[in-house]
């Protein structure tokens, strides 16, 4: 199962520390550049990946 978080604000980020807690594999996606939410997401931990969102819809 794949999972995504579309949205990368106060609570996406909150969601995004809770999968990384437990090891789970999540795609990150917003409106912002894909540029600016990598440094983010690699912040978080190795299991937090920033993608485009057309990639982040793909997710299960």
């Amino acid at each position: 199962m794949s999972y995504a978080i579309v949205g990368f604000g106060a609570v996406g980020q909150a969601l995004a520390h809770a999968f990384a807690r437990k090891n789970i594999d999540v795609t990150v996606a917003s409106r912002r550049p894909l540029e600016a939410l990598a440094p983010q997401a690699r912040a978080i931990g190795p299991t937090v990946v920033a993608k485009s969102l057309r990639d982040a819809l793909e997710a299960d």
